[in-house]
């Protein structure tokens, strides 16, 4: 989003950045160099990484030797230490640094850094100053963060402790004299930040409300929660330009005492990658475990979706080994053996460097160990394998930030089950992300993410075939770059609002994207459609499979749109909502319409889908096989190719298709158990066997295909260029490696 895409002086970067740099923060931001080039770094030697996650009664308890011990066998390249912020682990010099009490006269961080780089391992010093004490406050009141009336903000979870204000002193004065302490007296790789930006939400003190009014000429907003208010929006732009200042200054803090090392946020929310990449050089997303609600694919989206924001750059993901998943946060905890290994190499297979970590240095309940030092010492024996070069997959989904950040869908229409409140009618987004994300699991799709922000024809004309799912908030500038990628032969299947919106979540007179779809809005969006259902018209590329029933469950929202003269008679048409009681009541006098539920179309060189309605939503919802054989219809007929990867067997498969630099690799993730979907993992459950039939690139001579998790070689045949392999059994995560002549 640049300058021309703002709309006001509410929104002007321009105008917002000048306030942060009366604030002081935002010095060589805009004019800093990008990050060492791809490659060039220490950052892309690590492959597996462990944190040390530090409580104040560590120091003098815990057993080094066991994590010693732990890193050798493990194979460890890379760790990260409890530094400082909250608490000092290290005798610091720093005004208003607290000492960890049980430190005493030693050094528990100084000796864990000696100790590893001995081993010659990479150390990241872990810093957090998320939260102060007591007697800070008092001796620096403008430190804290204080709410609308002007009381500072206690912490959630301890009383005694109180939030900072990520926007002054604490971070752009104090923050620079601690990173610069660390680097400075210990031979450190790196600093990685911990709630880096803070968790005091929105702060009122004086430092902010007195920059925000400089810089927006408003008021701060007492909450974010209406992303149509004017002021959440500009708060929203000028908090990010804090953000993209602090990272600058403090990478520039890191870099000035050592220039070698670096400074990398443990998140990075709605922040743009081309800013991102300018300081970041690895990226390291803290998404440590599912919830009991969460699918078991979950850490293999993490992974696709932190590699589309800087593909050049190494991505880790951290897991943790105890219960930080859940509300209650039963961080003493361990969770299932299985559940660890099954989080960690669905993280594996989609391009993570693995990240563990640990609460408490102190280890209580050692059952975690076995699991993690098995995968490890696995992953390190096959670690050229994992080195990855390049991503096979031809399909993406395109990843909007905006779209999360800004879109709510207007209650307009109502539909049978009237109006909704505003919070139901922000589901759509992510839950429709879900939904097509499990089709394509599912379906047995390699794909991968594409950021809205990255869409130049070098980034997404690899990929054959782009999914919206339901991505309501384009930008005129993203819709036509989307446009132009159908020009030159490439296919989007989007669903229900996709385009509707604008990037700011302002509902649009038409679709951005009408043009290609073949439709135009109506006027009117019905947010619940009970007891609907789809006439299928076949045959058809997107009714196989279907063609034996007249027709099929419909979706619960759907947008009214005018078809554009010209087009060909739909595959699937609607069969309008009529009552589901009482009994005697249920049945329509409307069998059959001809209003088309789908617009499949050829456009110049491209192909594209579009549904006008949450299919993918619903799916996720309610996840019938129906749907789940559209949307794989609509896929497959879009992108017009045999995929690179094609996996025939039993079970819940999740695959990934990748390029090192001497070989290829197939990855089979079996996620086939009942803990899947819900639950956690408590047991591995072997499947197969399985025919694998990879597409070989232009050029790729293989010389030797292995199984590694069966670690043995593999049969195969060679039919043109296409490499068909036997795979006899999966028991969690086997990978099908074929060395390149």
């Amino acid at each position: 989003m640049d300058d021309s895409e703002a709309r006001g002086p509410a929104l002007d970067r321009r105008t917002v950045i000048g306030g942060a740099a009366a604030l002081g923060v935002v010095g060589a931001t805009a004019a800093s160099a990008e990050a060492q080039a791809p490659g060039a770094g220490w950052e892309w030697e690590p492959m597996r990484w462990v944190q040390i996650c530090a409580t104040e009664d560590d120091p003098g308890r815990y057993d080094k030797a066991f994590w010693l011990g732990f890193l050798r066998r493990t194979r460890t390249q890379g760790v990260c230490l409890s530094a400082g912020g909250v608490t000092a682990f290290y005798p610091t010099e720093v005004p208003h640094h607290y000492r960890s009490p049980f430190l005493g006269g030693g050094d528990m961080f100084g000796e864990l850094v000696h100790e590893a780089k001995a081993m010659d391992i990479r150390v990241l010093a872990r810093v957090d100053p998320h939260a102060m004490r007591a007697d800070v406050l008092a001796a620096q009141p403008g430190w804290v963060a204080r709410d609308a009336s002007g009381q500072p903000k206690r912490h959630p979870a301890d009383p005694d402790l109180y939030l900072t204000c990520p926007n002054g002193p604490v971070t752009f004065e104090w923050m620079p004299q601690v990173l610069r302490e660390i680097v400075s007296r210990y031979p450190v790789d790196g600093v990685f930040g911990n709630r880096w930006a803070g968790s005091a939400g929105i702060c009122h003190c004086g430092v902010c409300t007195t920059k925000f009014r400089a810089a927006s000429g408003r008021a701060i907003p007492a909450a974010l929660t209406d992303v149509a208010d004017p002021a959440v929006r500009a708060y929203l732009v000028w908090d990010d330009e804090v953000r993209y200042a602090q990272l600058d200054a403090w990478n520039r803090t890191v870099t000035a005492a050592n220039p070698r090392a670096f400074f990398t946020p443990g998140t990075w929310g709605r922040l743009d990658p081309r800013r991102l990449r300018r300081t970041a050089r690895a990226l390291f997303a803290d998404r440590q475990a599912r919830s009991g609600n969460a699918p078991a694919w979950l850490n293999g989206r993490s992974a696709k979706e932190t590699a589309c924001l800087m593909p050049d750059r190494p991505v880790s993901g951290i897991f943790a080994v105890g219960e930080t998943a859940t509300p209650y946060r039963f961080m003493d905890s361990v969770q299932a053996p299985t559940e660890i290994r099954a989080y960690l190499h669905d993280g594996l297979a989609h391009g993570f460097r693995p990240w563990m970590t640990k609460f408490k240095a102190e280890v209580f309940d050692k059952r975690w160990v076995p699991a993690v030092a098995e995968s490890y010492a696995w992953h390190a024996r096959h670690e050229a394998y994992f080195r990855n070069t390049e991503n096979l997959a031809r399909v993406a989904m395109l990843h909007s930030a905006q779209t999360s950040t800004y879109y709510v869908a207007e209650p307009v229409g109502g539909g049978a089950g009237g109006p909704q409140d505003a919070q139901s009618l922000r589901g759509g987004s992510d839950d429709a992300v879900n939904g097509f994300y499990q089709a394509l699991v599912e379906a047995r799709v390699p794909f991968a993410f594409v950021d809205e922000r990255l869409l130049e024809p070098a980034a997404i004309d690899r990929y054959q075939a782009i999914v919206l799912p339901n991505i309501a908030a384009l930008s005129d500038a993203q819709c036509a770059a989307l446009r132009g990628y159908v020009e030159r032969g490439g296919a989007l299947v989007a669903t229900h609002e996709t385009s509707l919106y604008d990037e700011w979540g302002k509902r649009r007179a038409n679709f951005g994207l009408a043009d290609l779809f073949g439709c135009d809005f109506a006027g009117r969006v019905d947010q619940r459609v009970p007891n609907s259902y789809l006439s299928v018209r076949g045959p058809h590329p997107l009714t196989a499979g279907l063609d034996d029933t007249p027709r099929i469950m419909g979706g619960t929202r759907r947008v009214h749109v005018r078809a554009r003269a010209g087009g060909a008679p739909a595959p699937f048409t609607l069969v309008p909502s009529y009552p589901d009681l009482p009994m005697e009541k249920v049945y329509t006098a409307t069998r059959q319409t001809d209003t088309p539920m789908v617009y499949a179309r050829r456009v110049g060189k491209g192909r594209v889908v579009y549904f006008p309605f949450d299919l993918d939503r619903t799916f996720w919802e309610n996840s019938t096989a129906d749907h789940l054989t559209l949307l794989a219809n609509a896929v497959r007929w879009a992108s017009d190719a045999a995929p690179p990867l094609d996996v025939s067997g039993p079970g819940l498969l999740d695959i990934a298709y990748w390029r090192q630099r001497r070989s290829l690799t197939a990855h089979l993730v079996n996620l086939t158990n009942p803990m899947a979907m819900r639950g956690y993992m408590r047991e591995v459950l072997p499947a197969g066997p399985y025919e694998v039939v990879l597409r070989l690139p232009p050029g790729a001579t293989p010389a030797r295909v292995r199984l590694l998790e069966a670690e043995q070689d593999a049969r195969f045949s060679r039919d043109r260029d296409r490499l068909i392999v036997e795979v006899p059994r999966v028991a969690l995560h086997e990978v099908v490696a074929v060395d390149l002549a």
